[in-house]
């Protein structure tokens, strides 16, 4: 009899994490997915953290930059069309081969300004709980 709850609980605790697995795979990676429109495109995407990130959107000819959180999603700037591109250039090396030479001309004064939120006061709400909790034991 004990035998069988052992392999119960084993084999239940073993799909729970199978199913706990599947589900942050699926997070992590259904973010940044390519999309079918042929007036929006996702044409990049960065992950800031868990469930952050941020996008350029093509929107016609016209490009923005978006940040994606949980509960929201925001515009933060339209992006100029002289924003730094990166730009492939196939050079030709003495042998055969091809080497592909990434030429960006990229520099932190060419990116477009971002606001600077305030930061909220969850996070030292957060901490006061914490140290009260900690002062408690």
């Amino acid at each position: 009899m004990s035998g069988y709850l052992v392999n119960f609980i084993v084999y239940t605790a073993a799909m729970v994490g199978i199913i706990f697995l599947a589900v942050f795979v699926y997070k992590k990676f259904s973010y940044c997915s390519t999309s079918r429109s042929k007036f929006l495109n996702v044409e990049e995407c960065i992950s800031l953290g868990p469930r952050k990130e941020l996008f350029v959107v093509r929107a016609g000819q016209e490009r923005f930059l978006v940040a994606s959180d949980v509960g929201r999603t925001s515009l933060i700037s339209k992006l100029d069309d002289n924003s730094p591109v990166q730009k492939n250039e196939i050079v030709s090396s003495s042998s055969s081969s091809s080497v592909l030479k990434t030429n960006t001309n990229c520099s932190v004064d060419d990116l477009p300004t971002i606001v600077d939120f305030p930061r909220g006061q969850r996070a030292t709400a957060q901490k006061k709980v914490f140290k009260n909790i900690i002062n408690n034991i």
